[in-house]
């Protein structure tokens, strides 16, 4: 049985390495600018500890930058439960919801754990993606809809609810693209094969 694990994402104010060395690159600009343009003071030692400590950020953050290629992002919150697809229903931690009372279901699953994402010049920060990034909306028919964020060891672990997904579409719960998307079939001769798969599928189901 797979199961994906709920995220829980935190409200806390979290102290991250980009943070960190930014906000000591701002105060010890301001502190500088304030001191020569407002105040007008002459540069004295504080101006040299004040310039060493931004050529310091610079050196320590592209010296965390490269250390991050290594590193997971941390969670920024706690995984609380577990999403189980079943042919009939969807379990969310203490709850299941019975397919037939689902109208539509849309699937977010782009990201998954060690998945390198934070190569943008301005990140300091761990490379790697915690595998927290993904999101399924149920909208039921009786008109609500609840939204929950989930974690992906593996990039392919949708596959191995293949059939699962398959029924749902077979069911009316998930649009064709959708499903195409979720399971990663990108080639025109991958969506073909995908087509005859549902085709055999809707054929022994009758």
């Amino acid at each position: 049985m797979q199961k994906f694990s709920l995220f829980i994402k935190s409200d806390k104010f979290y102290w991250s390495t980009n943070k960190i060395i930014y906000s000591t690159l701002f105060f010890c600009l301001a502190v500088i600018l304030i001191k020569n343009k407002v105040f007008k003071i002459e540069e004295n030692l504080f101006d040299k500890i004040f310039q060493y400590l931004v050529i310091g950020c610079f050196i320590i953050g592209f010296i965390l930058k490269f250390k991050g290629f290594t590193e997971i992002e941390p969670l920024r919150g706690k995984l609380d439960g577990s999403i189980v697809f079943n042919k009939d229903s969807i379990s969310v931690k203490d709850e299941i919801f019975q397919i037939d009372e689902v109208r539509k279901i849309q699937i977010s699953n782009d990201d998954y754990n060690g998945r390198l994402n934070g190569t943008s010049k301005g990140n300091f920060g761990p490379a790697l993606s915690n595998g927290t990034n993904n999101f399924i909306v149920i909208f039921f028919e009786s008109g609500i809809s609840k939204r929950y964020q989930f974690e992906l060891i593996n990039s392919d672990d949708f596959q191995k609810i293949r059939n699962i997904l398959i029924e749902y579409h077979l069911k009316g719960k998930m649009d064709f693209d959708e499903i195409v998307n979720v399971l990663g079939e990108k080639s025109s001769e991958e969506i073909r094969d995908f087509k005859n798969e549902i085709i055999k599928a809707q054929e022994n189901r009758t």
